[in-house]
């Protein structure tokens, strides 16, 4: 009877976790690029249709990320058991017909297109509300957990048929709620996992080319798209961006094996030692009890109030506060997404080589001095303060999501990253909604950027708490495996 080989024994990839860390990038691109960013370039054109009040607009990305962070320990509990390759089919989903949904926003009364919009929403978060019942009351039996689930999403259902289908602003709320179910399903959490499963050694560069996603869909959507809204209308450019999601769809279903386990293969620098990398690492329980995962979440949470601040603003600061034509507005975007890319690659390749955490605090320190120049409120300081804020964020995403995998570990990420995305998200939405509110407030931004530059100062102090807490693997040495390589070959 031959013995079934253990992975790590098994020849290496060679080329296929690069294949699958530019998957990842290509992921991160449509998923945040079209729901956190590149999206705010439709915000002046919409508000100069609907003249909505900018907190009531600007509300719906609280409700995206909030949701977003109330349903990430549960969606991480399915990153944990399912192969990643079919939670990211079906965020592009969802990804594509919600910027159908937006094409199609009236106040003239209820859109069918919207309402199974809702419809499929509704069935989403039952699903995973049935999964938390069932996580969080453990007497309670599954069949009751799912007849619970079924009423809430009904109840969902009826309140919006019932209330608020015929209005738009209520309409773009009930497709940012369905976002909220796209990105627990194709974002950095699932993509990072994705990634990471493939990587033991040179993980800090494959997340950082991953990463890279995030800029080039602020950097080239915002560019993109105001020639679209000028060429078609705005709608027809939600028409237009709706099929980057339906490619990916297709080059996750034929291309993408899910993780390195999945697939059969070890990942690039695990050792014969390591064996399964889902069993080094710490659970979630003993995680929580760390002072690490409390400052990372801390600061985190103080890090995207901050930047998603920024950057759901940024457009109509410049548009509407200075009157910088749109296409203008977009080019300083672009900037800011270069160079947030470029720190992206560089920070975590010297994450790879030097001390991360001096690395982290470094960045902190550079988004916090940026920040202060928006706060300025000069016009002549914008293009400066981006640039200084995308160098700072650009290193910090990358290395945020570098802290979690590298100190807890792979035994339990899919919980650990999603309880840090809790936190993480009800930043972003808070950031996003409540700068909003403080520019109806007081006709300006200078107070809210203020804020911003304290959630950053806030961020660097919790930073410096942060520690190792679980050993990472040895590696195995680079001409063992380059002679597996060249002996068998790619799988």
């Amino acid at each position: 009877m031959t013995r079934k080989p253990n992975l790590a024994e098994l020849p290496p990839s060679v080329l296929y976790p690069w294949f699958i860390a530019l998957i990842g990038m290509f992921a991160l691109f449509v998923s945040n690029g079209m729901t956190a960013t590149g999206i705010t370039i439709f915000d002046p054109p919409l508000l100069d249709e609907f003249h909505w009040p900018r907190g009531d607009f600007k509300f719906r990305d609280a409700l995206n990320f909030w949701t977003g962070a109330l349903i990430a320990p549960f969606a991480g509990i399915l990153i944990d058991r399912l192969n990643p390759k079919y939670l990211l089919m079906i965020g592009c989903f969802l990804l594509s017909i919600g910027y159908v949904g937006y094409s199609l926003l009236s106040n003239s009364g209820p859109v069918p297109f919207i309402v199974g919009i809702a419809a499929l929403t509704a069935l989403g978060l039952g699903g995973l509300l049935a999964l938390a019942l069932a996580t969080l009351f453990p007497r309670l039996s599954r069949r009751g957990a799912i007849v619970l689930a079924a009423l809430a999403a009904a109840a969902g259902v009826f309140g919006y048929v019932r209330y608020w289908m015929g209005n738009a602003l209520d309409q773009v709320y009930v497709i940012h709620l369905l976002f909220s179910l796209a990105l627990a399903t194709s974002g950095s959490m699932v993509v990072i996992y994705l990634v990471s499963s493939w990587f033991v050694r040179y993980r800090g560069l494959a997340i950082g080319i991953a990463l890279v996603g995030t800029s080039l869909g602020s950097a080239l959507l915002p560019k993109l798209n105001p020639y679209l809204i000028e060429a078609h209308g705005w709608r027809s450019a939600f028409l237009w961006n709706a099929l980057m999601p339906v490619a990916l769809l297709l080059l996750v279903f034929f291309f993408v094996r899910g993780t390195a386990r999945d697939a059969g293969r070890p990942a690039v620098g695990q050792s014969a030692a390591m064996g399964d990398l889902k069993q080094h690492g710490l659970t979630f329980q003993q995680a929580v009890r760390t002072r690490s995962f409390w400052a990372i979440g801390l600061s985190g949470f103080c890090t995207y109030y901050a930047i998603f601040g920024f950057l759901q603003h940024m457009v109509l600061h410049m548009n509407k506060g200075f009157g910088v034509p749109l296409k203008q507005a977009g080019n300083v975007l672009f900037v800011f997404s270069v160079v947030a890319m470029i720190a992206k690659l560089v920070n975590g390749a010297l994450a790879d080589r030097i001390n991360r955490h001096r690395v982290f605090l470094a960045c902190l320190g550079i988004m916090l001095v940026g920040v202060i120049g928006l706060a300025s409120m000069r016009r002549d300081l914008i293009m400066a303060a981006a640039v200084t804020i995308g160098i700072g964020w650009g290193g910090l995403f990358t290395l945020y999501n570098m802290l979690a995998v590298n100190n807890f570990g792979l035994r339990e990420i899919g919980r650990i990253n999603g309880a840090i995305s809790l936190a993480e998200s009800f930043g972003v939405g808070l950031g996003s909604w409540m700068t909003g509110r403080l520019y109806d407030s007081f006709g300006s931004y200078q107070v809210a950027f203020i804020v911003l530059a304290v959630m950053v100062f806030i961020a660097l102090l919790a930073g410096t708490q942060i520690r190792a807490e679980a050993d990472e693997p040895a590696e195995e040495p680079n001409l063992e495996w380059r002679a597996a390589a060249m002996d068998a070959g790619n799988p």
